[in-house]
């Protein structure tokens, strides 16, 4: 498997396990085990995502393939205003 395919399925995961946790807590309300488990998620997700976008960018230095790099990349920074936006309305929906 090749850094830019591991890169967009990391990617893919992160949203994929974000919208479940954020589609429990609304279904939920309120301070529960998925609020925890959700914000315990966005540390690991913030560490994983980060590490994947600093390879990713050190392979943007690197190979040959800058446009497949920055899709790439791209695809990892789609996930950060999606995460804002759910902390967002769960943090509003919590106070």
């Amino acid at each position: 498997m090749n850094t830019f395919k591991t890169s967009r399925t990391i990617a893919l995961i992160s949203f994929s396990i974000g919208t479940i946790l954020f589609l429990l807590q609304a279904i939920n309300k309120g301070l529960s085990t998925v609020t925890v488990i959700g914000f315990n998620y966005v540390k690991v997700a913030i560490i994983v995502n980060s590490l994947v976008f600093i390879i990713l960018l050190f392979t943007l230095f690197l190979s040959k393939q800058k446009l497949e790099t920055i899709k790439s990349i791209g695809i990892i920074l789609l996930n950060i205003p999606i995460a804002f936006l759910y902390y967002q309305i769960v943090i509003h929906n919590l106070i």
